[in-house]
């Protein structure tokens, strides 16, 4: 879903640099009002309604440059102003285990494991960032499901060698299985192995196979082998473009596999500001849908800090899914901007504005959803072995 690409790369509350090693507690809270112009997602009869929302969390572990472990867990509370019998003080929660160790110069080791449950598609996919972001292999996707009961564990585990101040060999695997109320189930195993190699002092070569399992109940077993060759390319310091391609085998047929960003920092009016342009072409699932899609995603974006503490972004993007298995299942296209304002108040609190509007186009009724948010996040670090 566009939300979730939108989102990936609009910047949220800048934390605390955490400057010494030791054993750290981050109570954060969340405050936010919004009105909400389809509350189920559906293409005809949309309903409306304000809604109050409540997002308690705490991190808390063990920090340091050779070793890292951290345990994260929060809830959601929902108060509708019409439609009361939506009310619910557990709309959602989450879960997560993070686990970073550097036993030599050379090596760096990895492990997550995060779980997310909520019926509140916005939290959804803010779940799937934080997913992405610690195993940029997530296969999951998302388009509009209204206020289903969904769920996603995602496991992932990650090794990198540094072999020469040149050249690094890094390997991964992941294990993500969703579900959705009233939908199909989805499981992903996915293998990566990796090499990378600096050519020059502007130019990196790459090299990735990668392995996904699909399987879904109701739904053939789908396994895809994607072997890519990559190129990455610091044009200037503030120019930069990363570029990976190959072939995607996927029983007997052959997709392309695409990842493309172009990154630019420059100027307005003596404001510092970074656009980029991302396009990928990859096979996933989407949750919900049985069996593997290939999915189609571009966006657009456009940060600046027109003035201290303010950050602004503007975002456009779109994605389409095709199934891989079903060929006579309809394509869902979905189309989306969001707009974004974080200030930072104080050090551990930010106030935040959001306009976001998606467009799904899809058989059987298209869905039009715009959800316009004011909010406040606190975040507290507390170093607790002193």
């Amino acid at each position: 879903m566009v939300v979730f690409a939108l989102a990936m790369i609009v910047p949220g509350v800048r934390t605390a640099a955490w400057a010494q090693a030791g054993w750290y507690l981050t109570p954060s809270l969340r405050l936010s009002e919004s009105y909400d112009d389809n509350i189920f997602g559906t293409s005809t009869n949309r309903e409306t309604d304000f809604i109050t929302r409540v997002m308690p969390g705490l991190d808390g572990g063990y920090r340091s440059d050779p070793f890292t472990l951290t345990a994260t867990g929060g809830f959601e509370s929902d108060i509708f102003a019409k439609n009361s019998q939506l009310n619910d003080p557990t709309t959602g929660w989450n879960a997560g285990l993070n686990v970073q160790y550097l036993p030599t110069r050379n090596w760096t080791l990895g492990l997550n494991i995060n779980y997310y449950e909520t019926k509140n598609l916005t939290s959804f996919n803010q779940g799937l960032i934080n997913v992405n972001l610690l195993n940029p292999l997530n296969p999951a996707n998302t388009i509009q499901f209204g206020r289903q009961r969904t769920t996603l564990l995602s496991a992932s585990g990650s090794a990198a060698y540094q072999i020469s101040p040149r050249t690094s060999a890094n390997g991964s695997f992941g294990y993500t299985y969703s579900t959705l109320e009233g939908g199909a189930s989805n499981t992903a195993y996915t293998t990566q192995l990796g090499l990378s190699h600096q050519i020059t002092a502007v130019d990196t070569g790459t090299f990735n196979y990668l392995n996904n399992v699909f399987d879904s109940p109701n739904s053939p077993t789908t396994v895809v082998n994607s072997p890519t060759i990559g190129w990455i390319r610091q044009f200037s310091p503030a120019t930069t473009l990363n570029v990976s391609a190959g072939p995607s085998f996927v029983e007997g047929s052959v997709y392309p596999a695409v990842n493309a960003l172009l990154t630019h920092q420059f100027k307005i009016f003596d404001v510092v500001a970074t656009a980029s342009l991302r396009y990928s072409y990859s096979q996933g699932f989407v949750v919900g849908e049985g069996g593997a899609q290939n999915v189609q995603s571009g966006a657009a974006t456009i940060t600046a800090e027109p003035i201290r503490s303010l950050l602004l972004s503007l975002v456009l993007g779109a994605s389409k899914y095709d199934s891989i298995n079903e060929r006579t299942a309809p394509t869902v296209t979905t189309y989306g901007v969001a707009l974004v304002a974080t200030y930072q108040i104080l050090r551990w609190l930010s106030a935040r504005a959001s306009y976001t509007f998606n467009y799904q186009e899809q058989s059987g009724g298209n869905i039009p959803h715009s959800v316009l948010s004011l909010g406040l996040e606190a975040r507290y670090p507390i170093r607790v072995d002193q």
